[in-house]
């Protein structure tokens, strides 16, 4: 196994590849392994560090700032602003996300068949679905992980008379230690770092973490590389140059980076699509508080999701978080907060997931940083204050004492009377306290280059030799974790990039497309 950090960099900063995968969740690990299988010569590049799986913790002061970009300070401005996470290490945020492994619903992908013809649809892509089940071990919990929240809320479906579905998770034995989202300690979550990132290192393939990719080699219309930064693990700083070069890259930095990355170099312009349609499955938090313990923080996260109003754009689930994390959400501060915080054992904190009918848009702003921008639709707002109410409601029929709203306006619920007052009260967006891990589609995937990005293989419309295998691919959201479909898409591109015969050298261009 060969990877490179900083450090290395000071003696090497010239690399060579069949293929350079820029990312290594779950689009760029995927598509790199498969590529490495099939005998070719893959190079990842990573801009977090390498973290072994022994090395996580539930601190979140310490895992929080080296397992995500700008210690998940991100936000999404808008109406209202939503904060959003990405995973920065090997691994990815498949290494910080809560291992679920639903496919998308029938009906998105009867549409997307529509938008690309069969092969996108949900016999074209069954048996790509399929293999990354099996590889990454989708499977039920154990008994034994179940934790007491996780009951609570299918005994809440039951008693509502709401249809549920028992998570399939990408687990082996996973004993529910509820540090998902912090690194599993065990190994027991199948993210890339366990899974398919071995099986390319076992082919051949390196991994060169610590590196900012900032511009494509272009030569003659061709992409032909990339070049970027080591950045210093201490200061952040970027320090020394590093070239690589292939007969083919593939961008997988996810659907914020990757048309960052693409969009330097004005590519996209057929379509005028690259960093748009940005969708994100708006969050909603609510967080009910019983005269009984729970200890959320025993089994593993999100068993169930209630998924009776999945056709009406939304649905439910519990996600329970370290304290830390908990507190810096709640609307109180000071002594209100910390009595809030002592009943931390008695609290389930679920949430609302609500399908975009509305889409944002990512650019570059000030000094190369992303500018994301979304504002939610009446009808995404809509569905959020009628799913906290029917998800307070459930919770008040359990035992709950009182219930956190997620409204700036309307903090707490008592009773089920309270929750009358929402539609009252939300009538501006801006009320509304959101946030996501789920960011898709901003450089879609299309049969046309009038109206997507790339094309049916992943290869952009308007650069050869340059794909895209993220969530970026995706032609509309689709209402449910997007981790195995991100997946199946990458396989998809693997199966389908083509290599020149000969390696081109880069030289520099004055043209647009290579000056960016």
């Amino acid at each position: 196994m060969s990877i490179l950090a900083y450090a290395d960099y000071e003696r090497a900063r010239e690399f060579d590849a069949d293929v350079v995968v820029v990312g290594t969740g779950a689009g760029g690990a995927v598509v790199g392994a498969e590529l490495a299988e099939l005998g070719h010569e893959v190079l990842f590049i990573e801009e977090g560090g390498y973290h072994a799986p022994s090395t996580f913790n539930p601190y979140t002061t310490e895992s929080v700032p080296r397992l995500y970009r700008d210690a998940s300070a991100t936000v999404m401005l808008g109406r209202p602003p939503i904060p959003y996470v990405e995973g920065r290490c090997v691994g990815g945020s498949t290494l910080i996300n809560g291992g679920m492994t639903y496919r998308p619903p029938l009906r998105v992908l009867e549409h997307w068949e529509e938008l690309g013809g069969p092969e996108l649809g949900a016999r074209g892509l069954e048996a790509l679905f399929e293999r990354v089940e099996a590889n990454i071990h989708a499977a039920p919990q154990l008994e034994v992980s179940v934790g007491e929240d996780s009951k609570l809320m299918i005994a809440g479906a039951k008693k509502m008379g709401w249809r549920y579905s028992m998570n399939h998770r990408n687990q082996v034995a996973c004993v529910g230690s509820n540090n998902c989202t912090l690194g599993c300690p065990t190994g027991a979550k199948q993210s890339t770092l366990v899974t398919y990132l071995p099986r390319a290192f076992a082919k051949g393939a390196r991994c060169l973490t610590e590196l900012r990719v900032e511009r494509l080699l272009i030569l003659r219309g061709r992409c032909v590389g990339v070049e970027g930064h080591a950045i210093d693990p201490r200061t952040r700083r970027a320090r020394r140059r590093v070239r690589v070069r292939a007969r083919a890259v593939v961008i997988a930095c996810g659907a914020v980076q990757t048309p960052l990355l693409l969009e330097r170099h004005g590519l996209g312009r057929p379509s005028r699509q690259l960093g748009q349609n940005l969708s994100c499955h708006p969050n909603a938090k609510v967080v009910a508080v019983y005269p009984f313990d729970v200890e959320g923080w025993k089994g593993v996260s999100q068993v169930a999701q209630i998924r009776e109003f999945l056709d009406d754009g939304f649905l439910f689930a519990e996600n329970f978080v370290a304290p830390g994390v908990l507190g810096a959400y709640l609307p109180f501060h000071g002594a209100e907060a910390w009595d809030m915080m002592r009943r931390y054992n008695q609290m389930v904190m679920s949430g609302v997931l609500v399908e975009d009918s509305g889409s944002g848009s990512v650019t570059r702003a000030l000094f190369g940083l992303p500018y994301a921008r979304y504002d939610i639709t009446p009808l995404d707002h809509a569905r959020v204050k009628r799913g906290v109410k029917l998800l307070a409601e459930m919770h008040f029929a359990l035992g709950a004492e009182y219930v956190a709203l997620p409204f700036t306006n309307h903090h707490l619920a008592r009773s089920v009377d309270d929750l009358k007052r929402i539609d009252e009260l939300e009538t501006d967006p801006s009320t509304t306290e959101l946030f996501t891990v789920h960011i898709m589609g901003t450089a879609r995937m299309g049969r046309r280059d009038l109206d997507s990005v790339v094309d049916l293989n992943g290869e952009l419309h308007d650069l050869p030799g340059c794909y895209v295998a993220d969530a970026s691919l995706f032609p509309t959201p689709i209402g449910v974790n997007p981790q195995v479909t991100i997946m199946a898409l990458a396989t998809r591109v693997a199966s389908r990039l083509k290599l020149p015969a000969r390696r081109a050298q880069p030289q520099r261009s004055r043209s647009p497309a290579a000056s960016g």
